[in-house]
């Protein structure tokens, strides 16, 4: 007996989140820009947010610490949520899933909604512009770019990045806000 499926709530219209998603994903493709796109989607994952908050603990003295430490739990943390907690309610389909569509990578068969990259990278870039305010428009356009390259990629709707986005900053923002107390 299936459990019952939830519909994503909707972030966007359905017409303008498969606009975007057209726009987006329809720029120029080239085996080098894809390979820095993809090198960009990957570190936002986790990895590239742990290692920032690894160079901040070691060279950041203690407010370092701390905000290495926000971030690096921030970006994990909610990685996990999303992964584990989220997706399987909802289980919305992949862009490419029914679909000829032009995927960069592994095609993933996890659910879309919402996106884990676009929630670690947020939470992440929140976090750290908790504790480095000058920092904020650089993290924040690092976040925005894992987002967009997600839907570049073909692996997520703008919607899906849209709602991993203000996860993200809700899970930063109460993570930064747990360590600075």
């Amino acid at each position: 007996m299936q459990s019952p499926q939830l519909e994503p709530p909707r972030i966007l219209p359905e017409s303008l989140d498969r606009r975007l998603y057209q726009m987006i994903h329809g720029l120029p493709h080239s085996p080098a820009g894809d390979r820095y796109v993809t090198i960009l989607s990957d570190l936002g994952e986790g990895l590239g947010w742990v290692a920032a908050g690894a160079a901040l603990a070691w060279l950041g003295g203690s407010k370092g610490r701390r905000a290495g430490l926000a971030v690096s739990i921030a970006s994990l943390g909610t990685t996990y949520v999303v992964q584990r907690m989220i997706k399987p309610v909802f289980r919305r389909k992949r862009p490419f899933v029914g679909r000829d569509i032009l995927v960069v990578g592994i095609r993933t068969t996890d659910a879309s909604f919402p996106s884990g990259h676009a929630a670690s990278s947020f939470a992440a870039a929140t976090a750290l512009a908790a504790f480095y305010p000058k920092a904020t428009p650089l993290v924040f356009a690092v976040a925005t770019g894992v987002g967009a390259s997600r839907v570049h990629l073909g692996h997520h709707f703008p919607s899906d990045v849209a709602a991993g986005g203000l996860i993200g900053i809700a899970a930063g923002t109460v993570l930064a806000w747990l360590i600075k107390a």
